[in-house]
């Protein structure tokens, strides 16, 4: 059996020197062990629900003031995977009352923000994966959905500048 690596992949990935087919086992191998991680970030959608929210928000309220920033961008990661899955399944009445939670958990970011945080990077990284899907989200929200859909991106936007902001000043 022939594989074909793709072009981008000849030169940069894989020395030119190695036979192709052996370049194109390493890149076939290398998709290959990303796939448990792409069916494992579908099996996390599915988990997903407003029990689970309710309780990661309880976490976050109650951590300590150094942890909450981490805590509460992992917390709106969830609320908009939970949001795609409901606006996916038609559930428009409930996937608004989720960006309302979202925009809630947003502000509250930009408040834990101004307290001395930790892991603020990783939240900053987390936010930027969740803007994307919120991005990709607009895309795809009817006609009803969408102002909420851009409400929500807009806060997100706002706490993700202070962020920004936050980890260059330091």
């Amino acid at each position: 059996m022939q594989f074909a690596v793709p072009s981008q992949f000849r030169s940069h990935v894989f020395p030119p020197s190695l036979p192709s087919r052996l370049r194109a086992a390493a890149c076939c191998g290398a998709m290959m062990a990303l796939m448990p991680l792409a069916l494992h970030a579908a099996d996390n959608l599915a988990t997903i629900d407003p029990s689970m929210i309710a309780t990661l928000q309880l976490r976050a309220e109650q951590a300590a003031p150094r942890d909450q920033m981490q805590l509460f961008a992992d917390l709106a990661d969830k609320i908009s995977l939970l949001a795609t899955k409901q606006i996916a399944d038609g559930d428009e009445e409930h996937a608004q009352a989720t960006l309302k939670q979202l925009e809630a958990c947003t502000a509250q970011m930009e408040i834990t923000l101004k307290l001395d945080s930790k892991g603020m990077k990783k939240a900053e990284m987390l936010l930027h994966t969740t803007n994307r899907r919120l991005k990709d989200l607009v895309r795809e929200a009817s006609g009803d959905m969408k102002p909420m859909v851009q409400s929500a991106l807009k806060r997100l936007d706002q706490a993700q500048t202070s962020l920004l902001s936050a980890v260059f000043a330091k």
